[in-house]
């Protein structure tokens, strides 16, 4: 399970590195919201990772993708080598949109959010609105379904995996939880800096993560 988990460490790090989920449990915790909005959105990243990995987990190995010779095995690679190349291509966006650095709509409403629109926010921005999270989840199902694994320890693995994901968004939450009176002082700066350089960012791991599905990918077609 252990060689597992190090596999997934870098796609674990990379759904944890979101800018945009950042600034949005920052943006929580400044109007003061960090314990209500910032636990839901965070509730709400964890709760569709490990679903929707669990979920293509399920479907993968029940396709008999743990086999190295089945069929289903080779097309996850193949899908693999696809996201990876599916992801330079968002680099290159990201890098003809970086002199874009105003602030999007949707965080001059997040003050007014309840804990449920947080909740759903989370969701949203985890998965179905985030063209860097959902490759790297489909990624990330594809090496579990594929491991030797017993049942018990694919279902450790996802829910591991789930908390490396929110990593990135629980540190302004515990500010906001433990120092509320810092929080304006310890993260506005982060804040204004994220914003300024989400594409920068995104551009960076666009091209890292599509290197390695890629690289991984392809490893494992010809092996």
């Amino acid at each position: 399970m252990l060689h597992v988990l190090a596999d997934l460490l870098t796609l674990g790090v990379a759904v944890a590195i979101s800018p945009i989920a950042m600034v949005a449990v920052i943006l929580m915790a400044t109007s003061g919201k960090g314990r209500t909005n910032g636990t839901a959105f965070m509730l709400g990243s964890y709760l569709f990772c490990i679903v929707f990995v669990g979920s293509l987990v399920v479907i993968g190995r029940s396709a008999g993708a743990d086999d190295e010779e089945s069929a289903t095995h080779l097309l996850i690679d193949a899908v693999e080598v696809a996201l990876g190349a599916f992801l330079v291509v968002m680099a290159v966006r990201q890098w003809q949109r970086r002199s874009h650095t105003g602030t999007p709509q949707w965080m001059n409403a997040i003050d007014g959010m309840t804990v449920w629109k947080a909740f759903i926010v989370g969701i949203l921005i985890s998965g179905p609105l985030s063209p860097k999270d959902l490759p790297l989840l489909f990624a990330a199902s594809g090496r579990i379904s594929q491991a030797e694994l017993v049942v018990h320890e694919v279902v450790a693995v996802v829910l591991i995996f789930g908390v490396i994901g929110v990593m990135a968004i629980t540190i302004p939450w515990l500010i906001s939880v433990i120092a509320p009176s810092q929080v304006e002082m310890r993260l506005s700066g982060l804040r204004d800096w994220l914003i300024g350089n989400h594409a920068v960012i995104m551009t960076v791991l666009f091209l890292i993560l599509g290197a390695k599905l890629i690289g991984a990918g392809v490893a494992d077609l010809v092996s």
